[in-house]
């Protein structure tokens, strides 16, 4: 009995859970091209010619995923990598900041996501502190999913190209 009850309740909630999203509110971005990434400035990250994704307006997280090639080239400083919001100003949030206290490996990765509402176009851009004059990225994905709308299945495509 305690099981139907159980059920029946799980299922009004379910049926009551406003649903505001579609298909579009589910997007993802990814490029294995080599991006240049001049040190010391902000670089807006680019997926396969596109640098942003459309804010619903809707509690939507956006990810982003970021590998930079390490081989032969001088240890940075800090990697930071940000969400920025196409406004006037620009208006950033979520800053990812990561002290390199010793040479990465080949291949160095990061990702983080943040939950962000907003009708303004995203965009992921990344600066590196020290180190060589230029690095490359070889890997960067950027995603957008809003509660309720389709899940893609390739969504969770997080695959780390190496290591810290």
């Amino acid at each position: 009995m305690n099981k139907i009850i159980a059920l029946l309740t799980a299922l009004s909630v379910l049926s009551a859970t406003p649903v505001y999203a579609n298909t579009s509110d589910s997007i993802r971005y990814k490029d294995t091209s080599n991006q240049a990434i001049k040190h010391n400035k902000w670089v807006t990250l680019k997926f396969n010619g596109k640098t942003s994704i459309q804010g619903n307006g809707e509690r939507s997280l956006f990810c982003y995923q970021v590998g930079l090639n390490m081989n032969g080239k001088k240890k940075p400083k800090y990697v930071k990598v940000r969400f920025a919001r196409l406004k006037s100003p620009l208006d950033t949030t979520a800053t990812n900041i990561t002290y390199v206290d010793a040479r990465p490996v080949s291949e160095y990765v990061t990702s983080n996501c943040w939950e962000i509402i907003t009708k303004s176009p995203v965009i992921v851009q990344i600066r590196i502190t020290g180190g060589s004059k230029y690095y490359t990225s070889d890997l960067r994905q950027f995603k957008m999913w809003t509660p309720g709308g389709n899940y893609p299945s390739d969504f969770s495509d997080f695959i780390p190209v190496g290591t810290l």
